[in-house]
C-alpha cells in the first residue's frame, strides 16, 4: 500500500515536473524569438530615429547657411559703408590740410616780402 502511494504520489509529481520542463523549453524557444523579433523592431526604430536626428540637423546647418549668405551681405554693406564714411573724412582732411598748406604759403611769401622791404 505504501509502495502504491509512494508509486502514485511520484508518478503525479513526475508527470507535473516533466510537464512544467516541456512547458518552459517551449516557452523558452518560441519566448526568444518573440524577443529576437521585438529587439529587432527596436533595432529598425532605433534607426529611424537617428536617420530623422541626422536629418533634423542637416536642415539646422542648412538654415544656418542660407542665413549665412544674408548675414555676410549685410555686414559687407556695413563694412562698406564704414569704409566709404572713413574715405570721405580723410579727403576732408586732405583738404584742410591742403588749404593749410596753402595758407601757410601766403603766410611765408607775405613774411618774405617783408624780409626783403628791411
Amino acid at each position: 500500500m505504501i509502495k502504491n502511494y509512494m508509486k502514485e504520489i511520484l508518478t503525479e509529481h513526475i508527470s507535473t515536473f516533466l510537464g512544467l520542463i516541456v512547458t518552459g523549453i517551449a516557452g523558452f524557444i518560441f519566448g526568444r524569438k518573440k524577443i529576437q523579433a521585438e529587439v529587432a523592431g527596436m533595432d529598425a526604430d532605433n534607426e529611424g530615429k537617428e536617420i530623422e536626428n541626422a536629418d533634423k540637423l542637416v536642415k539646422l546647418y542648412k538654415d544656418a547657411l542660407d542665413d549665412l549668405a544674408g548675414r555676410y551681405e549685410v555686414k559687407f554693406k556695413e563694412f562698406a559703408n564704414l569704409a566709404e564714411r572713413k574715405i570721405k573724412l580723410l579727403e576732408e582732411e586732405i583738404n584742410i590740410q591742403k588749404r593749410i598748406n596753402d595758407q601757410l604759403k601766403t603766410e611765408n611769401a607775405k613774411l618774405r616780402s617783408k624780409l626783403k622791404e628791411n
